[in-house]
């Protein structure tokens, strides 16, 4: 197996593709003449043309020196945009922390989390020099959104950066955020605590990009129902949904171990048997996720985690869809372009099979260190992603078993029709002999017995006789509570 570098990470990322054919291209570089500010992290990974509809809300203003841009303690609904000059940044001492005053040359930002809250501000403002800012007011900002929905995404950098920050904020909902959960690819998701019950979970927040989709929004709603009553062991548990900060935050099950893609790109390798283990468990949780109607459009290493106790859990229903309600010719069309199956990419409906294909080129990248197509230019990814075979991963990878070849093979063909027929077909063509521990599709049942405290001898006799033999199988597990 051959492992390279992690590439393009913005065609691996959860996108809306528009309603347009093919969207414009995606480039990091900025003409002659683009902005100062344009330039700031904030505004990394919008296109040229992003940045000139942005441009077009902001409205000019100056302050002169001594003046006070905004004051701590006041409601604030706009953002400024420091052209030129410098400022004084002022914040009064409280429990557990220093005062603060420092000065900040332009470009930056100032006050820009007024765009996803109603809080009072946080810090006083006031120029140091005479000063040239662009203002933009909430109102504003929401206009050019609904006509570019992507520019949403630097709301979620923002409050991503102020959730890690220290002093930043400290809670989400009723939540009460720990710390940051993993490193790079899942900083937006953190670690969190139920203040009341003391549980430890995880919280994974929404791109602003997509809950600015009206439709999206209801979408999710429904969808999010279904996810939270999903009870198998190898999909992450889904506990609570909170709104806050202009998005949603997923409230899920606290894991232990790494992403796939860690593995991937950071070592250690997997071996055959690791990589048939996770293809076989993440396709076990996408069948039961078919058979319960929904599917999950967005199956990539980044969303699958190998716990450190050993089971793969396939995580983020975020933009997951009802199978009734996949085809999206008149609305935008999400997923992550490094790994949307050709039905998806043109807005056609969708079955378990769209899903299989990313699990194809998920399993190809688990065997060559990097996707098929990773072309920076996203109008030439979906081409290839429409038009040109999956490379045979044999020529990549010589020591690649047939077993695991076939799969990738099948799993990736352009039309759904030569596609293996479910997740389930696919798994089990698998050479699952190849494993040192069993490899079986899981199941889950819950069982709740009342008796009456005369019964109670009895059922627990007949329970211990379950336990018993249950248990001498290897291949179940057993959890017995009493309340």
């Amino acid at each position: 197996m051959v492992f390279g570098l992690l590439r393009n990470r913005r065609n691996k990322d959860t996108q809306s593709l528009g309603e347009e054919p093919i969207p414009a291209s995606i480039l990091n570089e900025r003409p002659a003449g683009t902005p100062a500010w344009a330039h700031l992290d904030l505004f990394k990974g919008l296109t040229d043309g992003e940045i000139e509809a942005f441009q077009k809300a902001l409205t000019p203003t100056s302050f002169e020196s001594g003046q006070v841009i905004m004051r701590a303690g006041e409601p604030g609904e706009d953002m400024f945009l420091l052209e030129s000059g410098s400022v004084r940044l002022e914040v009064e001492s409280s429990e557990g922390s220093e005062a603060i005053s420092r000065v900040l040359d332009a470009p930056i930002t100032l006050g820009e989390m007024a765009l996803v809250t109603s809080e009072l501000r946080t810090a006083t403002i006031i120029a140091n020099s005479h000063v040239q800012c662009l203002r933009l007011d909430r109102k504003a900002f929401e206009g050019v959104v609904a006509e570019h929905l992507s520019i949403a995404k630097i709301l979620t950098r923002l409050v991503g950066v102020r959730l890690k920050e220290i002093g930043g904020i400290r809670k989400v909902g009723k939540y009460e955020i720990v710390g940051v959960l993993g490193k790079g690819n899942v900083a937006d998701v953190f670690e969190a605590e139920h203040p009341e019950l003391g549980q430890t979970v995880a919280l994974k927040m929404l791109s602003h990009a997509l809950v600015y989709d009206p439709q999206f929004g209801i979408q999710f709603d429904r969808e999010a129902k279904i996810v939270a009553s999903f009870d198998h062991p190898n999909i992450v548990r889904v506990f609570d949904f909170e709104r806050a900060y202009g998005t949603r935050f997923t409230v899920m099950e606290c894991l232990e171990g790494r992403q796939l893609e860690d593995y991937i790109y950071g070592g250690p390798r997997m071996n055959w048997e690791q990589i048939r283990r996770v293809i076989f468990e993440v396709g076990n949780a996408l069948q039961y996720s078919h058979e319960k109607g929904l599917i999950h459009r967005d199956v990539k290493p980044s969303n699958v985690f190998v716990t450190d106790a050993g089971p793969t859990k396939l995580l983020d229903y975020g933009i997951a869809i009802h199978q009734d309600n996949s085809s999206c010719e008149r609305k935008a069309r999400l997923g992550s372009p490094c790994y949307m199956p050709p039905e998806q990419i043109l807005g056609k409906p969708l079955d378990g099979r769209s899903d299989l294909y990313a699990l194809g080129l998920t399993a190809f990248e688990m065997v060559a260190g990097e996707v098929p197509f990773n072309e920076v230019d996203i109008r030439e990814l979906l081409r290839k992603q429409l038009y040109t075979r999956t490379p045979d991963i044999m020529s990549l990878a010589p020591q690649c078993p047939e077993d695991i070849a076939e799969f990738i093979h099948r799993s990736t063909a352009k039309e759904m029709d030569q596609r293996y027929p479910d997740c389930l077909t696919a798994v089990r063509s698998l050479d699952l002999r190849q494993a040192s521990t069993p490899l079986t599709m899981a199941a889950r049942y819950k069982v709740s017995i009342d008796c009456s405290r005369e019964m109670e001898p009895y059922v627990e006799a007949a329970i211990e006789e379950l336990r018993q033999k249950l248990q001498a199988n290897d291949s179940v597990s057993l959890t017995l509570t009493k309340r």
